[in-house]
């Protein structure tokens, strides 16, 4: 292995560009694969929600093998080559029924993959204070910037058929990086003698569940965000290159915030990260409600590097310093759940809003934020108490 491999950030920094390259083209484009084979918009919207359907039931249950016998490896692993094999079998699909049946089974392979690389970095982190979690997850949203720009042009020389073409081969990089990266026993992980015992006690920190909670409600409020935002600021006479540029300010904030402040991450609770988060939330979608001008839109957007970046790393930090030894797969798979259902709410609950209240879309997201912000402050008195207690 050559001394480059060798370097433990930079494997767990392909692991998670590798993924984050299937999601670049997934996300924005899969879509158009679906219009490209002649679905209405009506069903287009239901396949594109079953992913995030499938995250809430099979994220946990997933995750949770990640603390047993079979692995963070093997769960990876299994989960890249599902993909291998759905993907191409969606380029043969001939209906309706077919497609939705085979998006159902992919996004059960996709549902553990994004959870499953944190797992595996933050425990690294907590195990090499050395390793810088930020970094490491920055290197997946630069993955993902790049590759919107890179499969936009490939789509416009070759056509929506490149879609599930390049998704049906990226997988391949996924694997070579799990490989790398993943070792067979994740450090730290509890010998069988001392898992089966604490199999008995299946329960999380109460003070956990406060955080988990907190951070899902912050991120849920992303809802009408990714769901209407391009249409709002189309409707208020916005270009699409401004769109663009609207969004690439929020991207391009996050990855700043992962790399200066993600060494938090197996430094403490991070729960500072959520309050400034959901804080910052309440300001963004309130601002984002009256209709700013582009100007103060552009500062809004940047207040993703708080609303999701800051949210994010907390959320990592405060699983990694709380969550039971035994079951630290479990609770990252309970927190994917948990936001994958709070942003299916926030997401459909956006379609009824906009519609009869256009811009107040985003108003609506602030009463999430707002309990974010709550329950935080209610995990880090109980979690200070309980510091005393054991003072």
């Amino acid at each position: 292995m050559t001394p480059s491999l060798r370097n433990p950030a930079l494997r767990l920094s392909a692991l998670q560009a590798a993924s984050f390259i299937s999601h670049g083209v997934y996300l924005p484009f899969f879509p158009l694969w679906l219009q490209s084979k002649g679905l209405s918009a009506v069903l287009i919207g239901f396949v594109v929600a079953i992913p995030i359907i499938v995250r809430v039931l099979a994220t946990a249950p997933l995750l949770s093998l990640a603390d047993r016998s079979f692995g963070a490896r093997r769960l990876l692993l299994a989960s890249h080559a599902g993909q291998i094999v759905g993907f191409p079998l969606l380029m043969m699909a001939q209906n309706d029924v077919a497609i939705i049946a085979l998006v159902a089974l992919v996004s059960v392979a996709q549902a553990a993959i994004i959870p499953g690389n944190d797992l595996v970095c933050t425990s690294a982190v907590q195990h090499s204070p050395g390793l810088n979690y930020g970094r490491i997850r920055g290197c997946g949203s630069v993955a993902f910037f790049i590759t919107n720009i890179v499969a936009g042009y490939l789509i416009g020389a070759f056509g929506p058929g490149i879609v599930v073409v390049a998704l049906s081969f990226i997988p391949f990089l996924g694997i070579t990086a799990t490989l790398l990266a993943v070792p067979r026993e994740m450090p730290g992980a509890p010998v069988r003698a001392e898992a089966g015992k604490a199999s008995k006690s299946k329960a999380l920190p109460q003070v956990l569940w406060f955080v988990m909670i907190a951070a899902a409600l912050t991120q849920g409020s992303h809802g009408a965000l990714n769901a209407f935002a391009s249409i709002h600021w189309q409707k208020l006479g916005f270009s699409d290159s401004t769109i663009g540029y609207f969004w690439a300010t929020g991207v391009i904030a996050e990855i700043m915030v992962f790399m200066f402040l993600g060494r938090a991450v197996g430094r403490g609770s991070g729960l500072w990260l959520i309050l400034a988060g959901s804080a910052a939330g309440m300001i963004r979608f309130a601002l984002l409600a009256l209709n700013p001008g582009a100007a103060v839109t552009f500062a809004l957007q940047a207040l993703h590097c708080l609303t999701f970046g800051a949210t994010h790393l907390g959320t990592m930090a405060a699983l990694t310093a709380l969550s039971p030894r035994h079951a630290k797969g479990r609770a990252q798979g309970i927190y994917g759940s948990l936001a994958a259902l709070t942003t299916a709410g926030t997401t459909i609950a956006s379609g009824m809003i906009y519609k009869e209240q256009g811009a107040m879309i985003f108003a609506a997201m602030v009463p999430l934020a707002a309990m974010g912000f709550v329950l935080t402050l209610v995990a880090a008195r109980r979690l200070q108490a309980g510091v005393q207690a054991e003072g």
